[in-house]
């Protein structure tokens, strides 16, 4: 059968990668594409061409439209890669590719703009952030100050079911108060899990959608901080290691106390009668409570001077290697083709993924016949049948 190749303009697919700062070597190992063919497609001098299929797999690695590849350059939507401070503990002395992060934060932004336009299509004001910085350091009044500001309260996290629900109570909190909370995809865990990006008005939390909901909790209050401190940030740290930056060291502490109060939590201890030397158990059990992860408790424990350094280490040591025999456990599971673990909620993870403020614009648009369920779909890169769903539970958070 004669292959069909797609037409496509290869200024445009130069200037997508150019823009979002695109490896050749990234595009090669993210799709298995033939190496020798790739160099060639983007060689604007070279008449050879994708196949359709091969140019859908170059608009999905791209995070484009399939369409965009045969538009002119200039009609393509894009930002530039922002300027970010990079606050990461990196592996290994050579500079990472960071070409699945660039596309992730070029997708933040285009949501970022996408919002502002509606909300001016809608007549919508965006709250303001004015944040009321501390004039101290100390990470216990700093966590106070932000928790007071945002509404964030204590009693309520308590009653939260989940730490999935207490997750999105947390990003309302914070949404509600002039912030832009979006999650980005495709982007490894060790790359980044968190981004800031300071605007006076409207600045950005990016989130890592791989991880789980305690973790984006922790993320989302730690880029807080930096936002409060009007810094850009680029983070994927989270436990303040022997090499992790003085400015991320101080983000942690302020996450780990506005999320698991001191005071708090030696009531609880006290209350529900933990002792020391705490079983794992009774870890898990704390972390419920607080709708947080372990590795947060542990830390609060050591930070407050209820367990040492080793058995901090050893607990985070535990904790970790279940982690990897986990992922180990699903690795060979899909290598099997056995499927374990519950059927994918794809409307809930696009209600997790999608900044509030869009889904209920989205909601909104519906409601006005602006945009159409297909359109939602579209523009959630989800499947139309699961769109009742998210619309169902978007509608709880309209007043």
């Amino acid at each position: 059968m004669a292959l069909v190749y797609a037409i496509i303009n290869k200024e445009t697919l130069l200037h997508i990668c150019s823009s979002k700062k695109v490896s050749t070597d990234f595009i090669i190992n993210k799709t298995k594409l033939n190496a020798a063919k790739v160099p060639l497609w983007l060689d604007t001098t070279n008449p050879a061409l994708p196949t359709i299929k091969q140019a859908k797999t170059l608009a999905a690695c791209l995070h484009i439209p399939f369409a965009g590849l045969y538009m002119n350059p200039d009609d393509i939507p894009l930002k530039s890669i922002p300027n970010i401070k990079n606050l990461r503990t990196l592996q290994g002395a050579a500079a990472p590719d960071d070409s699945s992060l660039n596309i992730a934060m070029v997708d933040v932004l285009l949501e970022r703009d996408f919002l502002i336009h509606a909300n001016t299509e809608f007549g919508h004001t965006a709250p303001i952030f004015s944040p009321n910085v501390p004039n101290e350091t100390d990470p216990v009044k700093w966590a106070q100050a932000i928790r007071a500001q945002f509404s964030i309260d204590l009693g309520m996290q308590y009653k939260c079911p989940s730490s999935r629900q207490f997750y999105l109570y947390l990003r309302n909190c914070i949404e509600n108060n002039g912030v832009f909370v979006h999650c980005f995809v495709d982007v490894p865990i060790e790359t980044a899990r968190g981004i800031a990006i300071y605007e006076s008005s409207l600045p950005i939390i990016g989130i890592n959608d791989e991880d789980c909901p305690p973790a984006k909790s922790f993320t989302l209050i730690h880029e807080l901080v930096h936002l409060f401190k009007r810094e850009s940030s680029l983070c994927n740290d989270m436990n303040s290691s022997a090499n992790t930056a003085k400015e991320e060291i101080f983000c942690n502490a302020v996450a780990g106390e506005l999320l698991v109060p001191a005071q708090a939590l030696r009531i609880i201890l006290r209350e529900h009668q933990f002792l020391a030397p705490y079983s794992v158990n009774d870890i898990q059990k704390i972390a419920n409570r607080f709708s947080v992860s372990r590795e947060v408790i542990i830390r609060r424990l050591l930070d407050m001077g209820e367990i040492d350094t080793i058995e901090y280490d050893t607990y985070a040591d535990l904790f970790n290697q279940e982690i990897e025999q986990e992922r180990e456990r699903q690795r060979i599971a899909r290598e099997q083709g056995i499927k374990i673990g519950p059927a994918k909620n794809i409307s809930r993870e696009a209600v997790d993924r999608t900044s509030p403020s869009v889904s209920k614009l989205l909601y909104h648009g519906l409601s006005e016949e602006v945009y159409s369920k297909q359109d939602i779909a579209r523009h959630l890169n989800i499947d139309q049948r699961h769109i009742d769903k998210f619309l169902v539970e978007v509608s709880k958070w309209i007043k």
